[in-house]
């Protein structure tokens, strides 16, 4: 990638990761920066869905009180879903982002509920769907919207060409 590509996509997936988290700090319990993982895995090179989702991981974990693992399980599964799913759904649909955002959407309160249960925290169920819901949501809208705001020249898709 050129020297002028890289800078935009530093800038693109920083903005992105400003708002993201100044969403989530707006709406507690929902991962906006989660559609972004999708995002990097359909139109970027896996080592910088990596390296995103490596800074993600650490930003989740730092801002949150559960024990250590659950951004790991949370952006793991959501890779291995979206992997597995693209085999059966078109990996850029709109339904299959519906699909990744239901299974995250139920995801999110199975996990935070076991991880509050291993650290003798106490959870809301009744948040906790809510947050669930929420999630189901927020994922496939965020997704679109960061897929049509994403900058042409630094797809290295079918879409771009």
């Amino acid at each position: 990638m050129p020297p002028r590509s890289n800078s935009v996509a530093l800038l693109w997936w920083g903005v992105f990761t400003v708002a993201g988290v100044w969403a989530q700090r707006t709406v507690p319990g929902v991962d906006f920066l989660a559609p972004g993982i999708v995002l990097a895995l359909q139109v970027q090179a896996g080592h910088r869905t990596l390296w995103l989702a490596l800074v993600w991981m650490l930003l989740l974990e730092g801002t949150g009180n559960l024990p250590f693992g659950y951004g790991l399980a949370w952006y793991g599964t959501l890779a291995a879903l979206y992997l597995m799913g693209r085999w059966l759904f078109e990996a850029r649909s709109f339904a299959f982002m519906c699909l990744l955002g239901a299974a995250l959407g139920t995801l999110h309160p199975l996990l935070t509920y076991g991880l509050a249960s291993l650290g003798d925290l106490t959870v809301d169920t009744r948040r906790l769907a809510v947050e669930g819901v929420l999630q189901a949501v927020a994922f496939p809208l965020v997704w679109m919207a960061a897929d049509i705001l994403f900058p042409r020249m630094l797809r290295q898709d079918a879409k771009s060409l």
